[in-house]
């Protein structure tokens, strides 16, 4: 604090370097070393706020580096303003970025104010610059904030030991950040524009609304007829006080109610159901096809293999039927064969018989006319005939009177019952037999 800062009006007109006392940051850095050793409790109650110098700079440089931020936060501003609540990771972005560009801008406009400045002085120079009320106070209390994260009030929190390294560590992982939150919004991007596109989800949607709309409309109609029938049921206990009138109301809340409940289970078993079972489906159609292929093939083959039977029995059936046919039209022809050799043999035992019968039947009338002519023959057949007339003549007479007689014999045994009518009817039937 005795020698005057190479930023200050009297360093920048004497162009000479000022060595920097390194002993007090040396034990502030002792200091955060042993607190960030220490436990988080004895910390938080043994940490000192460590007081970072007001920088030494002169009127001009203080009120360029003033403008220069409040230019850089107004640029800024779009997406960082206090109301905007619907982006909170550009804000945080914007933030950075702004952070990032005023470092950036104060470390440029110390080395071009003070060309000659070290490092460490530079770091210094900017620690106390992004830690002072008097240059920041203007800003917003985002961008104070912003600035102070980038720029840690400990240098033990720094990505390097000077600011410069620091700045370049910092904006290299802000891009790498950056580059982050775009693949990973990149990534949202493209796999919710594939969940829309998807023909899966397209599926699974379809199936779950017409399940939902199915069931729900079942669903409801089942409940509105349970509830008014549940309804109509509890109204009937109290008829007798309310003419009947708890009747209908009963049957209206209830069928009301049973169609609210029936359609909202039905809906929401319609909707999990239909969905499960669109998306199962989807997910195995290749399974799906490649069972209905296989069975389409089974069948088709099942076929081949029946029309492929029935033509082979139809060509047995048409072999069987020729062989049969030749066998039927061989033993036809053999039938008729052995008919025709009967029939010439019936022929010629006819006419072998006829002729012998023709023969014998001459042979017979030359006997016979031989015999009548026969004067022997002629004598015994008139005595035979004349014996025959006589001894016919005497039997009948014979047996007229003795059949008569044992048949009025027979009739004497009836007469008692047929008034004697036996006698006689006994007595004609004896002579006709006798």
């Amino acid at each position: 604090q005795d020698q005057a800062s190479p930023f200050s009006t009297s360093g920048q007109q004497k162009q000479v370097m000022v060595e920097v006392h390194t002993g007090p940051i040396m034990e502030t850095a002792a200091v955060v070393a042993k607190l960030a050793a220490a436990p988080r409790v004895q910390q938080q109650a043994a940490v000192p706020v460590i007081q970072v110098p007001e920088p030494d700079l002169s009127m001009e440089l203080h009120e360029q580096l003033k403008r220069s931020f409040k230019e850089l936060e107004n640029s800024f501003s779009t997406a960082m303003r206090e109301e905007d609540e619907e982006a909170p990771t550009m804000q945080t972005a914007s933030a950075q970025a702004f952070a990032g560009s005023a470092v950036s801008e104060a470390i440029g406009m110390l080395k071009r104010f003070n060309p000659e400045a070290t490092k460490e002085t530079l770091s210094e120079t900017v620690h106390g610059i992004i830690h002072s009320d008097a240059l920041l106070g203007h800003l917003a209390k985002r961008s104070q904030v912003a600035l102070r994260d980038y720029v840690p009030h400990d240098r033990a929190a720094w990505l390097a030991h000077d600011i410069e390294s620091h700045a370049a560590a910092a904006k290299t992982r802000l891009g790498m950040w950056r580059a982050s939150a775009v693949r990973a919004a990149s990534v949202v991007s493209a796999k919710g524009f594939q969940v829309i596109t998807d023909q899966g989800t397209h599926v699974i949607a379809l199936s779950a609304g017409g399940g939902a709309l199915l069931l729900g409309s079942t669903a409801g109609v089942v409940g509105v007829c349970g509830g008014m029938t549940s309804g109509a049921l509890a109204g009937l206990l109290p008829a007798l006080f309310t003419l009947g009138l708890s009747i209908p109301a009963g049957a209206t809340v209830g069928g009301g109610v049973g169609g609210v409940l029936g359609t909202t289970a039905g809906t929401m078993t319609g909707f999990v159901g239909g969905g499960v079972a669109g998306g199962g489906a989807y997910r195995y159609r290749v399974e799906i096809k490649n069972g209905a292929l296989f069975v389409r093939v089974k069948v088709r083959d099942a076929k081949a293999k029946a029309a492929k039977a029935v033509q082979q029995l139809q060509i047995k059936a048409a072999n069987a039927g020729k062989t049969a046919k030749t066998q039927t039209n061989g033993t036809l022809k053999m039938i008729s064969d052995k008919s025709s050799e009967l029939a010439c043999r019936a022929q010629a035992y006819t006419q072998a018989a006829a002729t012998s019968a023709q023969t014998k039947a001459s042979d017979l009338g030359a006997s016979a006319k031989s015999l009548a002519l026969n004067p022997a023959v002629q004598v015994t057949s008139a005595a035979a005939a004349g014996g025959a007339v006589a001894t016919g003549v005497a039997g009948g007479a014979f047996g007229l009177v003795a059949g008569g007689a044992a048949g009025a014999a027979v009739g004497l045994v009836p007469a008692i019952f047929t008034f004697g009518l036996s006698i006689p009817v006994c007595a004609a039937i004896g002579s006709g037999t006798g």
